[in-house]
């Protein structure tokens, strides 16, 4: 957890009945009750080492939180606040878990690496951005929780680039905390496509509000609309505000033409030499190279 533990804390009232769902890597000491797929053995105790723990063994529930089995032993509303930290980008289902989040709870708290954080690179060179093990790019608009799958794109280009990398440094950056009452509304989007997608992070990067990050969101009782998946003609990017579908492709393909580099004038001789021998038989030219 990012977010300081006091105003997690002061969230949660003395009575309250806590649970913590994947919590092993660094276990929520106020929470009554425990889901990991870790077992009670495996937790660790982070930063909240000074912190008595409120649960026991008997408390600890390992499990897989996407399967529909762990959730079954707890009523609905069982629990005064529910906390699920650095979880959602993870797993595989995080729709499923949401509905459950608010099935069993009351409130809680649910924090996730923030879209700024996940598709930036700490340099230029990095091969990857964010976190490489993360499968969900997650977003806070007007009460709803939005899943986007992190595909291959996030890894294609350096959006923030150099002049902006200060920003990775800074705390308001890294996570999105949202502290919900009641309920919450939560959607998966689909992906509209690398070209699309890697523009449109150019464009979030470009229109950032540097001077005020976005980075916590208070929810209260916003319900479910009961859809959990929206397609790609159900909602917009934040770059098809200003241009049409069209132009922001045209844009892409101009930025990758001007990234390419020049090929080499002994490459294009050797690719005339293929076309001219074999056509378009790679197998053959292949066997070729490996001849001279």
């Amino acid at each position: 957890m990012l977010a300081n533990v006091e105003t997690v804390l002061e969230m949660i009232g003395p009575n309250d009945r806590v649970l913590d769902i994947g919590g092993a890597a660094e276990v929520f000491p106020r929470a009554n009750v425990v889901m990991d797929i870790l077992p009670y053995e495996a937790r660790q105790r982070g930063l909240f080492g000074n912190m008595p723990e409120q649960f026991s063994r008997d408390d600890w529930h390992a499990g897989d939180i996407c399967f529909p089995e762990i959730w079954r032993q707890f009523k609905d509303k069982e629990f005064d606040f529910v906390v699920c930290s650095h979880v959602l980008e993870d797993v595989r289902d995080p729709i499923f878990v949401c509905a459950q989040i608010q099935r069993v709870g009351k409130a809680g708290y649910i924090e996730t690496p923030s879209q700024f954080r996940e598709c930036a690179k700490v340099s230029a060179n990095d091969v990857a951005a964010g976190w490489g093990h993360h499968r969900w790019l997650v977003e806070v608009e007007g009460g709803t929780i939005v899943f986007r799958p992190k595909m291959h794109w996030v890894h294609m280009f350096d959006y923030l680039g150099d002049a902006r990398r200060r920003f990775l440094n800074d705390y308001f950056f890294q996570f999105v905390g949202i502290h919900w009452i009641g309920s919450f509304d939560y959607v998966e989007r689909i992906s509209k496509g690398a070209e699309l997608e890697a523009e449109n992070a150019f464009y979030f990067y470009e229109h950032y509000p540097y001077a005020h990050p976005s980075t916590f969101y208070k929810v209260i009782n916003v319900p479910p609309k009961g859809r959990t998946l929206e397609w790609v003609d159900q909602f917009k990017l934040a770059i098809e505000n200003e241009l049409s579908i069209e132009q922001a492709l045209e844009r892409h393909r101009q930025r990758v033409e001007g990234s390419r580099k020049p090929r080499a004038a002994w490459w294009d001789k050797l690719r005339w030499a293929y076309l001219h021998r074999f056509g378009t038989y790679p197998h053959r030219f292949r066997t070729y190279l490996r001849k001279i």
